[in-house]
């Protein structure tokens, strides 16, 4: 049975918004350090593996002292008696050491703690990751302690040792190989591999085609790529090609001092409207599966250049020019496993024209590892504005956009912007932020391909998709179109680590293909918060001044649960404020 929470919505939305805002603050605030010694744990992507934690060269150190044929290995808890001296190096994986007598030599802990005992001693390198150290009263250790709080990526094999984890293949590379030669200097590079998704307009994009690789002088580099689209799915109108293409050309400099490049490129490609919700790849296997494509699409012909400088290492900028042909490409009927559509949701029609377009483009990323950070930062913002003197444009409700000018003089600004925080409360806890929104900032209002919409499985999964697409009361739209000006929406949660202690249930062969597949001997209990709107900008009735934000009580608010195997999550999020209606997400990587 449903039960109606309508009456103190106000005061649910409030506290939401509440606990939001003190996840906030401790995201802000914490340092993500403990009060052992912490050496270097927010290392930069680049010194990373790619599950995140300690600099790779770390791991592999940990990896060759624990694996050592002299090394006393430990696999889970153990404890040192009192009347016990261990003379040689010892290693352990998974578990807390407990010493109560005496060690003589070096202690590797991957994934586990130590403590040392009253009159416990350790005279040798402390190097463990994944936990933290615990002297109590009258122990005493003795040349000297490494600590990193982050987990290794690695695995126990058949024979004890540790190994590090695979990556587990993306959607792209399911289907893909490339074979490289050279000629001198030249490297060439013959590729064949999807185009990373599976869409109901193109079915599954195959890039097929070379790159040419060729060193110049002081440290720089030359690359030229050439790839041909075939699409799986021919277009039932014959409105757009069968076949794509992309072209680019890249000259990069990577000195001491500078590190900038410049680029050029020519391409025939889909392009999504909004990017989301959700990745490439889910949105990919979701139309694979279940006929759920949660994007659409438009054709983009494109010519251009574009320039990049990194002032630090961690900063990006860059900055283009481009001319694009953008055309309405129709839905087609592409194979899928568990359901066969009648009708797929029609791929809405854009405004087709030409357009020169001006964009800037900023990214500053501190972030420990690109797919499971722990702390760091990621900002990332962007600024487009586009002309056109050929537009075509799309009859909308005067209530979403008043007609666009036809004479030549059309033209639009628009920004995008998307903050994220990442923090460490302790070895188990993370407290993370992301603060994500943007559209329209100038000039006349902004064409179908570049409007926005909020709701679904990514920044509001207790909704259905696109629940707010800003459409006027009574307006039909199968392809549900996205026609917000803005949008702004905010994600808080609060991550929690776990053992999920298979090797007690699996034996070794088993856990060994399960930590190789999914990493599933840990896991994360994922609790999360989510509040967003989108609106309409500008005067008039239905709509929110050009220099204000909707009145919170305007918003759309979820609270939820998740368990997170490092790959593979799954989530159960409900409105708040509105009638129990749980709905359930599974998702292929982080919320963010």
């Amino acid at each position: 049975m449903r039960m109606e929470r309508r009456a103190d919505g106000q005061t649910v939305r409030r506290a939401v918004f509440g606990a939001m805002t003190a996840v906030a603050v401790v995201a802000t605030r914490l340092h993500g350090q403990d009060t052992v010694n912490i050496i270097d744990p927010n290392a930069p992507p680049a010194q990373s593996l790619y599950r995140g934690g300690p600099p790779e060269d770390v791991v592999r150190e940990a990896i060759g002292r624990h694996n050592d044929s002299t090394a006393t290995r430990f696999y889970g808890s153990f404890t040192v008696a009192s009347a016990t001296w261990i003379r040689g190096d010892v290693g352990m994986y998974r578990g807390t050491l407990k010493v109560l007598g005496r060690i003589t030599g070096r202690v590797t802990i991957v994934n586990g703690g130590l403590v040392i005992g009253p009159n416990g001693a350790i005279d040798g390198e402390v190097l463990l990751i994944g936990g933290k150290v615990q002297t109590l009263p009258g122990g005493q250790q003795t040349g000297g302690v490494r600590t990193y709080a982050d987990l290794a990526p690695v695995y126990r094999n058949s024979a004890g040792l540790l190994e590090i984890r695979e990556q587990p293949p993306s959607l792209g590379d399911l289907a893909s190989a490339s074979r490289s030669f050279t000629a001198g200097k030249l490297k060439t590079t013959l590729s064949l591999e999807t185009g990373r998704t599976y869409n109901r307009v193109e079915g599954l994009p195959i890039l097929v085609g070379p790159t040419f690789t060729l060193p110049t002088p002081d440290q720089s580099e030359a690359r030229l790529d050439l790839r041909a689209i075939l699409r799986t799915e021919s277009d039932p109108t014959d409105q757009r090609d069968e076949v794509g293409f992309l072209g680019r050309f890249e000259w990069e400099h990577r000195g001491d001092r500078v590190h900038a490049g410049i680029g050029g490129s020519w391409s025939q490609v889909i392009d999504p409207i909004e990017d989301g919700p959700l990745s490439r790849s889910e949105v990919g296997w979701a139309t694979f599966l279940v006929a759920r494509d949660y994007r659409d699409y438009f054709e983009n012909m494109s010519v251009g250049g574009y320039g990049f400088y990194y002032p630090i290492r961690s900063l990006r900028l860059e900055a283009s020019v481009r001319y694009r042909r953008e055309t309405t490409v129709p839905a087609s009927d592409p194979l899928t496993v568990f359901s066969d559509p009648d009708n797929w949701r029609p791929n809405p029609l854009v405004d087709d024209g030409h357009y020169s377009v001006l964009a800037g483009r900023v990214e500053f990323d501190t972030r420990n590892s690109v797919n499971t950070p722990t702390s760091g930062w990621l900002a990332k913002a962007s600024f487009e504005h586009g002309v056109s003197g050929d537009v075509a444009p799309v009859a909308l409700p005067v209530e979403v956009r008043e007609p666009l000018p036809t004479s030549g003089s059309y033209g639009f600004s628009k920004v995008w912007f998307d903050l994220r925080r990442y923090a460490r409360i302790n070895t188990l806890a993370r407290a993370n932020l992301r603060v994500v929104g943007g559209g329209w900032i100038a000039g006349d209002p902004l064409p179908v391909q570049r409007r926005v919409s909020l709701g679904g499985p990514d920044l509001l999964p207790g909704y259905e998709f696109r629940s707010q697409t800003c459409a006027p009361a009574g307006y039909s739209d199968a392809a549900q179109t996205a026609l917000c000006d803005r949008t702004l929406a905010v994600q808080a949660e609060v991550r929690f680590r776990f053992h999920l202690g298979l090797r007690e249930q699996l034996g070794a062969q088993d856990l060994v293909l399960l930590e190789r597949l999914v990493g599933a001997e840990q896991a994360d209990v994922v609790l999360f918060g989510d509040m967003g709107k989108g609106w309409l900008s500008g005067d008039g009735p239905g709509r929110v001044p050009n220099n204000k934000l909707p009145a919170l009580n305007e918003w759309q608010y979820d609270v939820g649960l998740g368990l997170d195997l490092d790959g593979i999550a799954v989530y159960v999020a409900t409105p708040v404020g509105a009638p129990w209606a749980p709905r359930i997400t599974f998702r292929l990587q982080r919320r963010f």
